[in-house]
């Protein structure tokens, strides 16, 4: 079995703890709370359901994307490459990637990037049993505190932001996050971003609005937590799930609507809300791009796209991107 090398990384960008963030943000007007405390283990496992849903079109669509074009994916970039991920969670699609650039040279090294040490240690096992000639530098950490670390080489190097995670950042915050990645990048690398595209509405909405109501309990999670964590008396019966596309921000935004006045306490926090119905509180946002969108960010961020696969029904979109220095 193929060693790897796990890195713990201590946190140099503090992150505001849950506490703190769930007090500005139902202080705040309009109230937020950060979609990354989504990902307790409750909310994980709701995600790995929501991606097997049929609405859910992302993670098919990305898949077929990559099952039919891996092979040409990493062509483009070269052999001997290392394979730099940036949120590998369970890293089931980068398989498709890994296999490619096992089987033209042989010789691959795979970086996977995970906040969560207890699910990068248990992926990055079963790659190792199933690759034996793979290659594993794995990084327990947030994006910003690994990339300093990140192995050098003479080789190219193919880093991948997939998912359409870069869609739930705010657009200053997605530029400057790839400018970011770009300011690591030699001439020989490649970035391979993971993009959903605009499309029929009712088709995006569906996606965040599947009828098992199982993105309903993912986007309640955050009130369970609370209730868990900090002395909530969160009803979650008290809020409805809601998921409009909102077309002058091309986005999907996730809220919690109070479907009556209420008033909740929270132990921990010494505070209680007060929620008329109608209130809302901002969970998360799922930007949705056109290709000119997608090069405008690009640019901005020192790159350039230079070729793009899509899915049969171009739902999705999968791009090649360099340097633009």
């Amino acid at each position: 079995m193929t060693a790897i090398n796990f890195v713990e990384l201590p946190g140099h960008r503090v992150l505001e703890p849950f506490a703190d963030s769930v007090r500005r943000g139902l202080a705040s007007k309009p109230r937020t709370l950060p979609s990354r405390f989504f990902y307790d283990a409750t909310g994980s496992d709701l995600f790995e359901q929501i991606m097997e849903l049929p609405e859910y079109y992302l993670t098919r669509c990305e898949t077929e994307i990559l099952a039919n074009h891996a092979g040409e994916i990493v062509s483009e970039v070269g052999v001997g490459l290392s394979l730099i991920e940036f949120g590998s969670g369970n890293s089931a699609k980068t398989r498709l990637l890994i296999e490619a650039a096992l089987s033209g040279s042989g010789r691959t090294h795979y970086v996977p990037i995970d906040i969560s040490a207890d699910c990068l240690r248990e992926s990055t096992r079963e790659l190792a049993e199933a690759y034996g000639d793979l290659a594993i530098t794995a990084f327990a950490a947030e994006y910003h505190d690994a990339m300093p670390h990140l192995p050098t080489q003479e080789m190219p190097r193919l880093f991948l932001f997939m998912g359409s995670n870069v869609g739930n950042f705010e657009a200053k915050e997605a530029i400057a996050f790839l400018y970011r990645i770009a300011s690591h990048m030699e001439p020989q690398d490649r970035l391979l971003l993971g993009t959903d595209l605009v499309k029929k509405i009712s088709t995006v909405e569906a996606a965040y609005n599947d009828s098992r109501g199982v993105t309903a309990a993912f986007n309640k999670n955050m009130l369970r937590r609370i209730n868990a964590e900090l002395g909530g008396q969160f009803d979650l019966d008290g809020f409805d799930h809601y998921a409009p596309f909102v077309p002058e921000h091309s986005r999907i935004e996730m809220h919690l609507v109070s479907n009556r006045r209420q008033v909740v306490p929270v132990r921990e926090l010494d505070e209680a809300y007060t929620f008329e119905p109608g209130d809302s509180i901002h969970t998360e946002n799922s930007h949705k791009y056109t290709f000119d969108g997608i090069d405008a960010m690009a640019a901005v961020a020192g790159l350039r796209r230079v070729r793009t696969w899509t899915d049969h029904e171009e739902w999705f979109a999968v791009s090649l991107l360099e340097s633009a220095r």
